[in-house]
């Protein structure tokens, strides 16, 4: 089989729509009983759940625990063993497994080498857990210390470093491309959102001239040739991958229903290169238009220290479709997780009277503090998160939340009380659209074939796409609170 390297110059990001397998959702009760869960989706054929306590699994082994679940009750497919005795600091080891109907095929999908830490047990009432109150540390207050230059310290840090009050401590109006500062994403996207486009790191998709920065979504065969994306190749994005070697964020090769992204785009991110806790944030851009397109104005975790993707949480400064009926709601706020409730229980929105948030330039603002987040457009407030009683980690079993533990060793406010780094970008499709009852979303995202999909209903949505289908930034700043 050949194998195609695509250069720094013309490389590109996607992945595949296969099959998730839904992460687990595990409860450990007193004075015993254990219950793993996935929700039910359209497809799901059977759940098999397979653990160990305290003791690794050998590969795919059967383990202590092996049942396979047939069917699945309450909006969820559902393990549980009544007499298993498990206590605090215990560890379960497991690897559960899924068979999915794509609509002509049931194929096997496992999730292999999870681990969960026994951190409470719950009250068994045959329903619901009740959860108890999670032990979490308040915002700490602002200290009024002053530093070595004489000013007011503020609460917000600026690459781990306490910074003057008030202070201005990023600017950025794209003069030129500050490479010290930017790096261009140059991988094929996989979790959490699965966008269909491949992100590469010049033109046409990436320019900074006149002191602004454009990044445009323009299809891969208008790029590459017609038939890209079809082709039996495989794509070695190696050595200039900024994604994980060797991963499909680096190397991905077609087949059957498996396509290369129909989409090329663009993404930089201050990832590396500077960070910040606590601020406030002021972009000013015209967000693009056209079908399934969307703004990327994230600030994403620097370490990931509550795991990984939105484990960790995600800001959205500004997100707003470009399709004609949905260009006109503006979202923003805190994602806690991929899942719909979880994208949506932290995010505030407002609607436009007239017109669109992609036919001119705003002003998208963040105020992040320790306690609060307030999301703002052209100087109107149109939104403040706070997090519930209990910190947002109280939230889990309503939002479906898992693999969220650690937050109970942070602050209430947990995950959003790390650094972040700055993210401009344009996606297309994915997860960021939720499924619809009518013909009118060319995909559904669960579905292995989602990608090529929409990639056969290139017609429809190419036919929106103009010269105002491109994000455009005029200025990033960044002050201290």
């Amino acid at each position: 089989m050949k194998v195609l390297v695509v250069f720094i110059f013309c490389l590109v990001r996607s992945t595949f729509g296969q099959f998730e397998v839904p992460d687990a959702l595990v409860e450990v009760f007193r004075p015993r009983g254990l219950r793993v869960s996935i929700p039910d989706q359209e497809g799901i054929k059977l759940f098999a759940f397979h653990g160990k306590i305290n003791e690794e699994m050998n590969g795919r082994e059967g383990g202590t625990f092996s049942r396979d679940i047939l069917k699945a009750k309450n909006g969820r497919w559902t393990f549980y063993d009544a007499n298993a005795r498990l206590k605090e600091g215990d560890i379960l080891y497991y690897w559960t497994y899924v068979d999915y109907f794509d609509g002509k095929n049931k194929l096997g999908y496992p999730n292999d080498d999870q681990k969960f830490v026994v951190k409470q047990l719950l009250d068994k009432d045959g329903a619901a857990p009740s959860v108890t109150p999670p032990t979490v540390t308040k915002a700490p207050p602002q200290e009024h210390t002053t530093l070595e230059s004489g000013c007011k310290a503020s609460v917000t840090t600026k690459v781990n470093e306490r910074v003057c009050a008030g202070e201005q401590i990023f600017h950025e109006d794209f003069t030129t491309f500050e490479t010290n500062i930017w790096r261009p994403e140059v991988k094929f996207a996989d979790k959490p959102d699965y966008e269909f486009v491949f992100y590469r790191a010049g033109p046409p998709n990436l320019q900074v001239k006149h002191h602004r920065l454009t990044i445009r979504p323009v299809p891969s065969d208008a790029v590459f040739g017609e038939g890209f994306v079809s082709r039996r190749e495989k794509v070695n994005l190696a050595p200039a991958c900024t994604g994980v070697h060797g991963s499909i964020e680096c190397v991905q090769t077609p087949g059957a229903f498996l396509i290369l992204p129909p989409v090329t785009s663009a993404q930089i991110s201050t990832k590396g290169k500077w960070s910040f806790k606590y601020g406030k944030v002021e972009i000013r851009a015209k967000l693009p238009k056209g079908d399934w397109i969307y703004p990327e104005l994230y600030l994403n975790p620097v370490n990931e220290e509550y795991g990984p993707g939105y484990a960790s949480g995600q800001i959205r400064i500004a997100f707003s479709g470009g399709n004609e009926d949905l260009c006109r709601d503006l979202r923003g706020g805190c994602i806690l997780g991929s899942r719909p409730a979880a994208r949506n229980y932290a995010v505030k929105n407002i609607v436009k009277n007239s017109g669109s948030w992609s036919d001119d330039f705003h002003k998208f603002i963040v105020i992040w503090k320790p306690d609060q987040i307030t999301m703002m457009v052209d100087d109107q407030v149109y939104g403040n998160i706070y997090p519930p009683e209990g910190g947002f980690v109280s939230e889990a079993y309503n939002l479906d939340l898992v693999n969220v533990e650690r937050w109970r060793g942070g602050t209430s406010f947990a995950p959003f009380d790390k650094e972040m780094y700055l993210v401009l970008g344009v996606g297309v499709g994915g997860h960021c659209f939720e499924d619809r009852s009518d013909a009118t979303k060319p995909w559904t995202n669960n579905d292995p074939k989602s990608q090529k999909k929409f990639y056969q209903a290139a017609a429809q949505w190419g036919a929106t796409w103009s010269n105002a289908s491109r994000l455009e930034v005029d200025y990033v700043k960044v002050s201290a609170l």
